[in-house]
């Protein structure tokens, strides 16, 4: 990866994925990483972009390290558990969780848009156990598609600094799609709440972008309500962990219900 890559992106939501990108090559030089992911450090340092501009951004560091390390084991377990295992990651980006998690066993797709997985086969080839999908997740063809591949299989799908960015009205019916085209499985997701949608122009690296988050949910049970084949299994709040790293804001996160719900990942399970 000596040559640098010069950045096709051109949809606004799309470019958020270097913000990602950058927080865990930051992380992973830390003396006492939460995660490691050298993939990350060999990525930024090969792509012509203005990583610059989202450094000092400890909170979304540290928020970004949590978030991997939590559905990274999520996923790990679900692999554990299941015979014929397939992971989606959608609005996968330059994600690196088959890098850190496969372990020869189980199929992880990534799904994209086309610009995106394009620059992706650029820097990350794909392979047998590492596809690529190059379409909207709003285009739910893609799940018949996966479906058909693996008639047998058990799914888990999850979604990291996507849901955020679009209108409940386009993320409502791809959930139930997923609910309802997949069979068995899990969907790790994280969420922001309405307040933290209004005040997502003092996010530290979001109000760098061009992007805005668009959809807050409020009650975390809310989705199972859309289909019977939802079932919410917990929540998982990124101030009870690494307190120390935190600091005062920590403190303050894990008492103060606008910040406590600001940010968090939400578990569902899909049954039919």
């Amino acid at each position: 990866m000596s040559q640098t890559i010069s950045v096709p992106i051109t949809d606004n939501v799309s470019d958020t994925l270097f913000i990602p990108l950058y927080m865990r090559s930051l992380e992973t030089r830390r003396s006492a990483p939460v995660i490691s992911d050298p993939l990350a450090c060999e990525l930024v340092e090969c792509i012509d972009y203005d990583f610059t501009k989202y450094e000092k951004s400890s909170r979304s560091q540290l928020g970004t390290a949590i978030r991997i390390r939590c559905f990274d084991q999520a996923i790990s377990d679900f692999v554990a558990a299941h015979d014929d295992p397939v992971v989606v990651s959608l609005g996968a980006g330059l994600d690196t969780r088959f890098q850190r998690v496969h372990k020869g066993k189980g199929v992880f797709y990534e799904l994209d848009l086309p610009e995106v997985i394009e620059f992706r086969r650029q820097l990350i080839p794909e392979s047998e156990k590492n596809p690529y999908i190059a379409m909207s997740m709003f285009d739910t063809a893609w799940i018949g598609e996966i479906r058909e591949r693996h008639p047998d299989a058990s799914f888990i799908l999850v979604a990291e600094g996507v849901f955020m960015y679009f209108d409940e009205a386009q993320i409502k019916p791809l959930i139930v799609e997923i609910a309802e085209g997949f069979g068995q499985g899990g969907l790790h997701f994280d969420v922001s709440s309405p307040w933290a949608v209004r005040n997502s122009h003092r996010h530290d690296t979001v109000k760098k972008s061009k992007a805005v988050f668009k959809w807050g949910l409020e009650d975390d049970r809310e989705i199972q309500n859309w289909s019977q084949n939802l079932r919410y299994t917990g929540t998982t709040r990124y101030f009870e962990h690494e307190k120390w790293r935190w600091g005062m804001m920590g403190v303050m996160g894990r008492v103060l219900p606008p910040l406590k719900n600001a940010f968090r990942m939400l578990h569902y399970e899909f049954t039919s």
